[in-house]
């Protein structure tokens, strides 16, 4: 278990975030940290409810499943599916919608002649004082949930002799077709208007494609040339942003990149081609957050990014100068511009650990 910083530790940090120093530069986002017990902020709603992973102490110290209401720091822990306090087993939310409700998935434990062994299973959350519930795909084996839109649609994968994708509306599940010669499809994001994206693996851990769905039929959404794409989110416009690579580039080269027009367009953020890139989010304004290619172990600056007008932008120069912390991710944007990530705090020992962190827009003045 990685040594979590102390809430003192936090809140020392955390002051110094806030502007009014007559030397510092006017910041255009004001920086709330998640409480101790945070690790990762992975979404936020419309309302401002935000979602990701936490270590909750009374669960042996695993990471859990989180929501923080809006306008809080407080972290509630989901529950595991017949598990309320997640004694036997855990979970990882993996989307929110703008109803609060979380999709993602729980571990599992299936007993075979000779041992037992853990599955992910799809699991929805109506809010976070409640348990969990399995959604029921692929009831024998193991399944997930990666997205979920407004009206209650939910797409993921599910295992077999392959993995394919699924989409459910109400209780209806619907197997979507995989990409041809590809032995790995994945649906990892869906919008309002049923516009399903994601990637696919050629078999053999071949290339990997971006892909979408449109009224049930799979097709490319293109790349750099390379070898490697994904689409991993889409807004309600038909906007699609993901990574893929250059021809002849590794995938931890790969640029964060936004599909249109059978093609990818590099976003051109901070250090694309000298380590992975990748764009998580975009809202409907097409502001779009990610993670640039900078590595925060060669290079003192952190990679979280925010895209807009054309011009991508480290979010570390966007806030008040912050001793001691770094924006390391950027990981969901909601339409009032609020941004959620994962922040690397170091201590005054050297320790670093993770936590959530938020960025509400400061007005012009």
């Amino acid at each position: 278990m990685r040594k979590r910083l102390s809430a003192a530790a936090l809140a020392a940090a955390a002051a110094i975030t806030v502007p009014g120093t007559a030397d510092a530069a006017t910041p255009q986002y004001r920086l709330v940290l998640g409480a101790a017990s945070t690790s990762e902020y992975l979404g936020i709603d419309a309302r401002g409810d935000i979602f990701g992973i936490g270590v909750q102490a009374s669960a042996q110290g695993r990471l859990e499943g989180i929501v923080v209401k809006a306008g809080t720091t407080t972290p509630v822990f989901l529950g595991t599916p017949g598990d309320q306090t997640n004694q036997h087993s855990h979970n990882r939310p993996r989307a929110i919608n703008n109803q609060g409700v979380v999709v993602g998935n729980y571990q599992k434990v299936i007993v075979f002649p000779g041992g037992e062994a853990e599955i992910p299973r799809p699991t929805s959350w109506p809010g976070p004082d409640n348990t969990g519930t399995d959604i029921g795909v692929n009831p024998t084996g193991d399944a997930d949930a990666f997205a979920i839109n407004n009206l209650g649609q939910i797409v993921g994968t599910q295992a077999g002799s392959t993995v394919t994708p699924w989409s459910r509306q109400g209780t209806t599940v619907t197997t979507l077709p995989s990409f041809p010669g590809a032995d790995v499809t994945e649906a990892l994001a869906v919008n309002d208007n049923g516009l399903i994206v994601g990637d696919a693996v050629q078999a053999g851990r071949g290339p990997t494609s971006a892909v979408q769905w449109v009224n049930g039929t799979i097709s490319s959404l293109g790349g750099l040339g390379g070898t490697f794409a994904e689409a991993l989110a889409v807004n309600n416009a038909g906007q699609v942003v993901g990574s893929a690579c250059l021809p002849g580039d590794p995938i931890n080269f790969a640029h964060a990149v936004r599909f249109a027009d059978g093609t990818a367009i590099d976003l051109n953020v901070p250090g694309a081609g000298k380590g992975a890139a990748s764009a998580h989010a975009i809202n409907s304004s097409g502001v779009i957050v990610g993670e640039d290619g900078i590595d925060p172990d060669l290079v003192s600056s952190g990679n979280g990014f925010v895209y807009r007008d054309g011009r991508a932008t480290e979010l570390n120069t966007l806030i008040a100068p912050t001793r001691n912390v770094r924006l390391a991710s950027a990981n969901g944007i909601n339409d009032a511009g609020i941004i959620v990530g994962i922040a690397v705090v170091t201590a005054a020992d050297g320790t670093q650990d993770s936590v959530g962190y938020e960025l509400v827009p400061i007005p012009p003045r």
